[in-house]
């Protein structure tokens, strides 16, 4: 029975209870009176009372006199490993294999270290110096990187510089990633977590830019990243894996699929590199497991977000996937349906174009299905004034007849003005938009010039009195930038050339190429693009190809000899028809 023990005077029955349990002591006789003496006594007055604050204050005392236990560990050495143990009755581990109480020993360990550092300890102050020299030696590190970073762009992406919208757009898509690494891996367990923004990066630099540079500007962020958060040979591997699958596989999204598709490639690439290191580093396999599982789930994450932003991307980025373009490819967009009810010999000519110029594009290795839809949205600016343009005209009718050369030159220079302008007015892809103005270069329109020239009065000497300039015959420009806009440029001039032909021989087709081709580079038409003569010759070999395939020679088929009164009854029959 317990000598010492506490009750609770508020409670009648807690008195009654324990005066009875202690009168069991004494004999039968004395136990009623000794009960009831207690009661009497307890229900008086109590004879402990709890100060809640003396205690309080007390304890607290308690635990600063109190002598602080201390462990001795060798230093150099780690003095915490992860168990095998985990999820077993004896020992309650956590998910990273270590107990709750190892735990709060790395806690302490850290905090002892802080307060080490900030101390007036002599030995404190060079371990302040090396951390300085640690961090020191970390932004030189960052700063080299930056450098790199920078020449790396000015070198391959200058138009980043050059469009404040687009260094806005990239800096901030890097920053914000790093800051939000940062927070993931000070916040969630697995750095692994971190691979979501490492991804979403990798893939929206391959959207946005070309494969190669997406690639190389991958490398540099993940090693920016892995620095800031001092990941390890694993962790960096296995980030640097996931970035390259993605910058590499995403460079033509033709599939709503496709990203999901890389997705999850990239996370079993990922789960494979993760659990790999783990059993290299002696990690605990099903930690190291859930890790790789982590990495796996956080790529596939990284695909449905992309999955679900793309269209903000494009816009943001003011680029267009493959995926885009293939349904601006369609004829049933509202404007292709306008330009081929109310131009439809525009829209004969730039569906031919179309297919022209994406052979062309695949030859010489650029985007052909960039190409072939830019060709489609090249001449939309005819639509307002489409009976002006000899592929609408009928053929006894030119409205250009009874117009001065140069009003004909304002509306055929027009075409280009009003072509952006209703490319704005139906919101197709910025990405069209340099077809439509660089189609025509700054090249001349030849036809009006010569008929300015020829109204021209002459001299005694029967020459003109003067000589029309050609640069007031040319096109605003500007000049092909890309090498899709400058294949579109040589097609949209070889096509026409080739359907004046009366007969469209493979000879003369090859000539026609030849010299329309020549006659642009002597322009300096190409000086603003990077194609190479190499392929300028690829170019002119597919448009060769394609165009005897359009423009093929047909047998001529002999003529029936009916019977004169057959005749004679035919023609009587087709008057009686139009009478």
């Amino acid at each position: 029975m317990p000598t010492v023990q506490l009750i609770r005077l508020s409670s009648s029955d807690a008195i009654e209870g324990r005066a009875f349990i202690l009168a069991q002591v004494f004999s039968q006789q004395l136990r009623p009176v000794i009960r009831d003496f207690l009661i009497e006594v307890l229900s008086k007055e109590p004879i402990l009372v709890y100060d809640q604050e003396r205690t309080q204050n007390a304890m607290i005392l308690a635990e600063r006199n109190a002598p602080r236990g201390q462990r001795l560990f060798e230093g150099g050495k780690p003095f915490v490993f992860p168990h095998t143990v985990a999820g077993s009755d004896e020992i309650e581990t956590l998910d990273t294999g270590i107990t709750h109480a190892e735990l709060a020993l790395l806690h302490a360990e850290h905090k002892a270290f802080q307060e080490f550092i900030e101390s007036d300890d002599p030995s404190a102050l060079h371990a302040r110096k090396q951390r300085f020299l640690e961090h020191l030696g970390v932004a030189a590190i960052l700063l080299v990187l930056s450098i790199s970073l920078f020449t790396y762009v000015g070198l391959y992406q200058p138009r980043i510089f050059k469009v404040r919208t687009r260094s806005v757009a990239f800096a901030s898509l890097l920053l914000i990633s790093l800051f939000a690494i940062r927070v993931i891996v000070a916040r969630l367990p697995h750095a692994e977590f971190a691979l979501t923004p490492v991804l979403l990066v990798a893939a929206i630099l391959t959207i946005a830019y070309p494969p190669r540079f997406a690639a190389g500007v991958t490398v540099i962020y993940i090693t920016v990243a892995a620095l800031m958060i001092r990941a390890n040979l694993g962790e960096f591997v296995t980030m640097l894996t996931g970035g390259y699958v993605a910058a590499i596989m995403l460079n033509d999204i033709r599939t709503r699929t496709k990203v999901l598709s890389v997705g999850m490639l990239a996370g079993l690439l990922v789960m494979l590199t993760s659990f790999a290191f783990g059993l290299i580093d002696h990690q605990e396999v099903g930690f190291a497991f859930r890790r790789a599982v982590v990495g796996a789930g956080s790529a596939i994450l990284s695909a449905l977000i992309i999955q679900g932003t793309l269209p903000f991307i494009e816009k943001l980025f003011r680029v267009a996937t493959s995926l885009t373009l293939l349904e601006y490819r369609d004829a049933n967009r509202p404007l292709l349906r306008r330009l081929a009810h109310e131009a439809p010999g525009t829209f004969n000519h730039s569906l031919v174009i179309g297919n022209i110029a994406e052979s062309a594009c695949n030859a010489i290795g650029a985007d052909g299905l960039l190409a072939h839809v830019g060709a489609l949205y090249h001449d939309i600016g005819k639509i307002p004034k489409a009976e002006y343009f000899a592929e609408n005209q009928e053929a006894s009718i030119n409205r250009h007849d009874k117009l001065a050369p140069s009003m004909s030159l304002l509306i055929i220079l027009g075409h280009v003005k009003d072509g952006l302008e209703l490319a704005k007015e139906y919101a197709i892809p910025r990405v069209l938009y340099p077809f439509i103005a660089e189609h025509h270069g700054t090249t001349v329109v030849k036809y009006f010039h010569h008929r300015a020239s020829e109204k021209q009065p002459k001299i005694a000497s029967g020459k003109h009195d003067r000589q029309v300039d050609e640069a007031e015959f040319r096109y605003p420009g500007p000049k092909p930038t890309s090498k899709e806009t400058a294949v579109l440029m040589l097609c949209d001039g070889v096509e026409g050339a080739v359907r004046a032909l009366p007969e469209p021989t493979p000879g003369r087709i090859e000539g026609i190429v030849s010299q329309v081709l020549q006659a642009r580079l002597k322009d300096g038409q190409f000086n603003n693009c990077d194609i190479t003569l190499r392929e300028l010759h690829l170019v002119e070999e597919s448009l060769v190809k394609s165009l005897c395939r359009f423009y093929h020679g047909r047998v001529a088929y002999p003529k029936d000899e009916a019977p004169k009164e057959a005749r004679g009854e035919q023609k009587q029959d087709q008057s009686k028809l139009v009478g």
